[in-house]
């Protein structure tokens, strides 16, 4: 694979850079700053930083400007999100293998977008959104890197490279990479991530730019699920069959590809600005205040040293010592004063220094000395003066400023299935071998004014102009109908955001319409949070959003002859309102109630449909952490309702997660932080959707209920300085649970497996 080549390049590049780092390590009892590593090896190439780095340095930055930092601690929510996507995946139930799709325990209708996407849902959980792709700030080249054993085979191995040539720029390359064999017949996962972001800002901040590229393509072979004789052997736990390569599959000839690449640039330039006195005038004042505490440090040397050698000196040439003979007096000069009390007295050459004290010096019987004159250090010290009173609260909406910005889009996208024959599962053909194939680019020019003013907070209007071309090679001519080759079009949008607080209360608007084009649409967003420094928050919001269908279901072609369609559906209406609560670590509450109207699906024929009927749906889901000694009880709850709309959509009622474990650092010194336990994930029985490789989509069925079996895993996590160890036992009670454990239709969740990875993150 080419892009190994790429990995490679980002190893060796990285490697290179590494040969001397620090790290941030856990915050110690009664601290209040991380510490860095002291770890030194032979031979060390040693770097002299041009200042001090804290953790707090170490910047991540999002599309939306939210930063977050460096994370290299080991809690229970880095266990939740090792996998092979790096999130938390409670919402989700995943297939045998990893790098297979997932199947649906929960859905969430917020932060909708105006423009449809290709479909092929199944494939886009290993796919970065732009909301995905993160640029970084760093005082030092950084790097981490995540690897986790596979299946049956293969492994995953997800690593980046960031660093700041200047102040002003930062560059980062990345790239994931998936093999894995899996344990049943033709599941094959092989995907590729490539991606790399440019953050700059000039100087003085006139011109600002955060750009990416990213490229993917994301193989599956495909199986079709177990067939109907398989099942049986599967739930009756046949000796013969526990190597799971044996048990027969609907195909084996079959495989789907999602690939394409991604160009995006968000740029914009100062037309004026105002600067924020106060903010500036605090800068000045930490500035100073920090050469002021290192001048304090060379002062006190300088004091120790001088001292030291005036007393020397003074005892050496003392006429009440004239006898002492050379070796008291070089034993005298090796001695270190004990210095009891310090006697400076400068308020004679430095007025109103911070200090001004009178100390003593004595040393046995010896006449006391009094140091007249001191070095200008205490000169220079005495010029900054700093009272903590100067010290305000920065008002970061008190800048004036306008900003005239630009954001540009561009992207290709393809889904292939192909298969080497006709398979009864899916019907008739009209080719006997099966070759796939939907294109879709996309381009979307943003322009926007951003205004910036007190209360007022950030004010921005923005223009899009979207250009899209969903299509096929071909025009297909049936008795009933035509199906065309492509969607192709243009639109016009128009649309404003607007952010401030006031105090602890920040708001948050967003709205957009399409005023021409060949599509429909309108959204509207707001959020409102009022928060209580690290102890509370609430968070209300909701959402009216007018949107197109996924370009699937409305068109589709295949050599299959029962996968071609042209729909000419209505706009999804979807409404929602939620809250979301938490008080400090212990507890969090996040609920949200949707209404849809027009909703789209695919059936139990896996043809796309519109639904007549309001679909209704509520969705709880309560997180609480109680934790007595070294122990610890994590427990998420969701509950789910679907009051209307049962015919077309189905989740769990109750999905529960609940962790109990074992933390503790582990030998002299605390060289090791341990985190084990035992986490147990459970759902009720609901017709779960069915899995269509062919579509790569989740389709209604009616037949087979899933769930009401516990999945427990066990794990052993440890932390050694800069490194993550992650040790699970994934599903160990399906020896004793009985073998019947579904992620969809035909489709076993794994059997127990042992599986290791690590998380290593480096800093110079």
């Amino acid at each position: 694979m080419n892009y190994m080549k790429k990995l490679l390049a980002v190893l060796f590049f990285g490697f290179y850079l590494m040969t001397s780092d620090a790290q941030i390590m856990r915050q110690q009892e009664g601290g209040g700053v991380f510490k860095s590593d002291s770890t030194t090896f032979k031979n060390e190439v040693q770097i002299k930083l041009s200042g001090e780095t804290k953790y707090t340095d170490y910047k991540i930055i999002s599309i939306n400007n939210d930063t977050t930092l460096v994370d290299t601690t080991l809690t229970i929510a880095k266990d939740y999100k090792f996998n092979y996507l790096r999130k938390d995946n409670f919402e989700l139930l995943a297939f045998a293998n990893q790098g297979q799709t997932y199947n649906k325990l929960g859905y969430n209708f917020n932060d909708n977008s105006l423009f449809p996407t290709i479909g092929a849902n199944a494939k886009h959980y290993n796919y970065y959104q732009i909301e995905d792709v993160y640029y970084y700030d760093v005082p030092t080249p950084t790097s981490e890197f995540m690897y986790r054993t596979g299946m049956e085979q293969g492994q995953v191995l997800d690593g980046f490279l960031t660093l700041n040539t200047s102040r002003q720029l930062n560059i980062f390359i990345a790239y994931k990479g998936l093999r894995s064999l899996g344990k049943y017949r033709n599941t094959l996962a092989s995907h590729g991530n490539f991606r790399t972001s440019v953050n700059y800002h000039s100087k003085n901040n006139f011109y600002s730019l955060k750009a990416h590229y990213m490229s993917f393509d994301l193989l599956n072979n495909e199986n079709g699920g177990l067939t109907e004789a398989s099942v049986a052997y599967f739930e009756n736990n046949d000796p013969n069959y526990t190597d799971r390569g044996r048990l027969e599959v609907n195909f084996t000839d079959a495989n789907n590809m999602f690939e394409g690449k991604r160009y995006f640039l968000d740029h914009n330039i100062s037309l004026f600005s105002k600067e924020n006195k106060t903010e500036k005038h605090n800068a000045e004042i930490s500035d100073k205040l920090r050469d002021y505490n290192a001048t304090l440090k060379q002062i006190e040397t300088l004091k120790k040293d001088t001292v030291s050698y005036l007393i020397k000196s003074k005892i050496a040439a003392s006429p009440k010592r004239p006898s002492a003979t050379k070796k008291e007096k070089e034993d005298l000069a090796k001695t270190n004063v004990p210095i009891e009390n310090e006697v400076i007295n400068i308020e004679a050459l430095v007025k109103q220094t911070p200090l001004t004290k009178i100390d003593t010096l004595k040393l046995d019987s010896i006449r006391t000395v009094k140091i007249k004159k001191i070095d200008s250090l205490l000169i220079v010290a005495a010029a900054i003066k700093v009272d903590s009173s100067q010290f305000i609260a920065i008002d970061k909406n008190a800048n004036y400023g306008m900003k005239l910005g630009h954001t540009f889009i561009y992207e290709t996208q393809h889904y292939r299935f192909r298969q080497a024959a006709v398979n009864p599962i899916f019907g008739e053909a009209y080719e006997k071998n099966i070759v796939d194939h939907t294109s879709y680019q996309k381009m979307n020019n943003e322009a926007y004014l951003q205004f910036e003013a007190p209360y007022v907070g950030v004010l921005r209007a923005k223009a899009n102009y979207f250009n899209y071309n969903y299509h096929y090679n071909s025009i297909l001519y049936l008795d009933a109908q035509t199906i065309p080759e492509k969607l192709k079009g243009n639109v016009i949008a128009v649309g404003a955001d607007w952010k401030t607080n006031f105090g602890k209360l920040f708001l948050n608007v967003d709205a957009s319409s399409i005023i021409s084009g060949d599509l429909t649409g309108n959204s509207i967003k707001g959020s409102v949070m009022f928060k209580k420094d690290s102890v509370y928050n609430f968070k209300g919001f909701a959402e009216i959003t007018s949107k197109t269908a996924d370009f699937n279901k409305l068109l589709y072609q295949s050599d299959y002859k029962d996968y071609n369609w042209q729909n000419n559906f209505k706009n999804e209406q979807i409404k929602n309102i939620g809250a979301e609560f938490s008080f400090k670590n212990w507890v969090s509450i996040n609920a949200s109630y949707n209404l849809i109207d027009n909703y789209t699906y695919f059936d139990e024929n896996s043809k796309a449909a519109q639904a007549s009927e309001t679909l209704n749906y509520l969705k709880v889901t309560v997180h609480n952490s109680i934790t007595f000694r070294k122990f610890t009880l994590d427990n998420t709850v969701m509950y789910q309702n679907v009051s209307s709309g049962e015919s077309f959509f189905r989740v769990p009622e109750i999905v529960t997660r609940n962790t109990l474990y074992y933390s503790n650092y582990l030998f002299k010194g605390k060289p090791l932080y341990l985190q084990t336990g035992v986490t147990v994930k459970y759902f009720t029985e609901f017709n779960a959707n069915a899995y269509n490789p062919l579509l790569s989509e989740f389709v209604l069925q009616n037949t087979h209920q899933i769930g009401n079996f516990p999945m427990l895993d066990f794990f052993a996590n440890a932390q050694i300085q800069r490194t993550r160890l992650y040790l699970k036992v994934e599903n160990f009670g399906a020896s004793f649970m009985g073998r019947t454990y579904y992620s969809a239709p035909t489709y076993p969740y794994r059997d127990l497996t042992v599986r290791f990875g690590l998380v290593w993150t480096w800093f110079i």
